[in-house]
């Protein structure tokens, strides 16, 4: 009888055995298929083209900008990079102005093969009169290029605005960047609250107080502002001023009418290098050659 129960008992511990085997086996395989089914589900191909810059809406305009690589290939026999477009869509009052039209570097210097498009597509500006997308093109791997920005109009009109550069001088690119907007903004009649706007950005709260008011003129209104920021030079006058190290000033100058190239026009700028902004804008001039 005791030999029956030992039998029995072995029986039973053994069928115990049996079953929880099988269970850990059962949960291993459908881990296993959880997990194929995951890594399948991960590796479907994304149709995605080229990396998101843009996607926003500001006033009037709403707009998204894509970059993506294109054919060109840029570089030397032993180091070469494929060049990039920027594919924008642009809309202003929800009217369609642009539709996934391609930027590339030609678009923007006049031809492809020797600089590339380093960065492009970005919101640097934008007012009710147009908005401003910045860009740059350099030879590869170098510092030998240009800062541009893409200016475009409510009806689909472009301009180019190559922005000064000027290495390693403090308060330069503030003044840069202001003269490029002002006198674009001004090139196309931008509104006195875009011009506050402006103002406020680059200037010291004094100095836009007087601005908007429009106490003195930057300058003058029968300027042909387009032609002007063609034309304009930017010269730092640091040592030559007496003002302290936390000050900078800035030679403005440019031709203010196409047709008479004897004729230029200057101001000086100051920058406040504590705040790094405009602080003083002075000493309006004409020459005449």
């Amino acid at each position: 009888m005791k030999k029956l129960i030992g039998i029995f008992i072995l029986i039973l511990i053994l069928s115990v055995v049996v079953v929880g085997c099988g269970r850990g086996h059962k949960s291993e395989t459908t881990v296993s298929q959880q997990t194929a089914e995951d890594t399948v589900i991960a590796t479907v191909p994304q149709v995605v083209r080229g990396k998101v810059v843009e996607d926003t809406v500001i006033g009037h305009w709403t707009i998204k900008a894509l970059t993506d690589s294109n054919d060109v290939i840029v570089g030397r026999q032993d180091w070469a990079v494929r060049d990039s477009s920027v594919f924008l869509t642009l809309s202003y009052d929800r009217n369609i102005v642009y539709s996934d039209k391609e930027i590339r570097t030609k678009d923007l210097v006049g031809n492809e093969g020797e600089y590339m498009m380093q960065w492009g597509g970005e919101v640097f500006w934008a007012s009710d009169s147009a908005v401003y997308l910045s860009f740059g093109c350099f030879l590869p791997d170098t510092d030998d290029g240009w800062n541009m920005l893409y200016q475009i109009l409510p009806d689909g009109t472009s301009n180019i605005i190559v922005i000064d550069v000027y290495m390693g001088v403090d308060g330069f690119y503030v003044v840069a960047d202001f003269m490029a907007l002002y006198m674009n903004e001004r090139a196309v009649g931008a509104s006195s609250a875009d011009l506050k706007r402006l103002y406020e950005q680059y200037c010291t709260k004094e100095l836009a107080e007087e601005l908007s008011a429009a106490t003195f003129p930057i300058v003058s209104d029968n300027t042909d502002f387009r032609h002007a920021y063609k034309t304009i030079h930017i010269e730092p006058k640091d040592g030559f001023t007496g003002l302290p190290l936390e000050k900078y000033s800035f030679e403005v100058k440019f031709k203010p009418n196409p047709n008479d190239g004897n004729v230029t026009d200057g101001i000086f700028i100051e920058v406040d290098g504590s705040s790094n902004k405009i602080s003083n804008i002075y000493n309006g001039y004409r020459k005449v050659i």
